[in-house]
């Protein structure tokens, strides 16, 4: 019966060893948004690497397209993916960069500016 508790103690163990380093990588949260020349731009980001991309051009319907992005801290890039064929135009790696003036949160793909909307 002992074996059989220590056993689970370590699983659970190790369980949350794996939890912690996964959760290590920099992570995004909130909206982020920035009114470009043809369409108002929004990411999404939210636990465990997933974000919803809206474009609303100033003519036509507004798509929402959900994917996945990653921060990579040592380049200052992230990589979006989109699964969405109409999409792809938007993913693939960027450079990237965050920020904060006069208390509001940005940040910067491929040198845009999306503020964060509260």
């Amino acid at each position: 019966m002992k074996r059989i508790i220590s056993t689970i103690l370590v699983c659970v163990l190790l369980l949350g060893c794996v939890f912690t380093l996964a959760s290590c990588g920099k992570t995004l949260s909130g909206t982020y948004s920035a009114d470009l020349a043809i369409a108002k731009v929004s990411y999404e980001f939210k636990f465990g690497g997933k974000v919803t991309l809206t474009v609303d051009p100033i003519i036509g319907d507004t798509s929402t397209y959900e994917g996945k992005y990653e921060v990579i801290d040592d380049t200052n890039e992230i990589t979006l993916i989109f699964e969405d064929a109409d999409a792809k135009e938007y993913g693939g790696t960027s450079s990237f960069t965050t920020g904060e003036e006069e208390g509001v949160k940005y940040i910067k793909i491929d040198g845009i500016k999306y503020t964060e909307v509260k």
